[in-house]
């Protein structure tokens, strides 16, 4: 059940994708300083972040993620929050290569779910070195702010070392 809802969530990660290069949202702010940015200031009603919404839904649905988010008190709202919170701190790109091809990539946010072991399990472990600086917090919108825009960068450096860097523009 497992490897299909991966492919499910690897098609939705390309509507996701397709959605937040002409979202408004995207146009408006991709060029600003993550900063200035906050999980505030995304319209919910747009229709990348209602395809964000369907992702977390199906991954919340599948017993392999939902052992893991459970360990850590994580509810649907947080993982959502989550993955925007990914988007912001990397843009302009939120995106990377999965391999060599112009046509493996994926977005930050949605990565570490195609790779449990590897990335989501991490991830989740990053929660727990919660150094509490307040004024990320306050900031971006979340308690667990810090790590997740940690994460997102440290994961989008790491395959753009790899695989060298992509932007939206040269996929859509």
């Amino acid at each position: 059940m497992l490897f299909f809802t991966q492919i499910k969530l690897a098609n939705i990660d390309k509507k996701i994708t397709t959605n937040l290069k002409v979202s408004k949202w995207y146009r408006t702010n991709n060029s600003k300083d993550i900063y200035s940015l906050s999980l505030k200031g995304i319209d919910r009603s747009e229709q990348w972040v209602k395809d964000v919404e369907t992702f977390i839904e199906l991954a919340y649905r599948e017993d392999k993620y939902l052992k893991l988010i459970d360990e850590y008190s994580l509810g649907k709202e947080d993982l959502i929050d989550i993955f925007l919170l990914m988007t912001i701190a990397t843009l302009p790109n939120p995106i990377f290569k999965t391999g060599q091809s112009k046509f493996g990539h994926t977005l930050v946010g949605s990565a570490m779910y195609q790779e449990i072991n590897k990335q989501f399990k991490q991830f989740l472990n990053s929660l727990t070195f919660h150094e509490d600086i307040e004024w990320e917090q306050k900031q971006f919108g979340h308690r667990f702010a810090t790590e997740i825009v940690t994460f997102a960068r440290f994961l989008k450096n790491a395959h753009n070392d790899k695989f060298g860097s992509i932007c939206l523009e040269e996929i859509l």
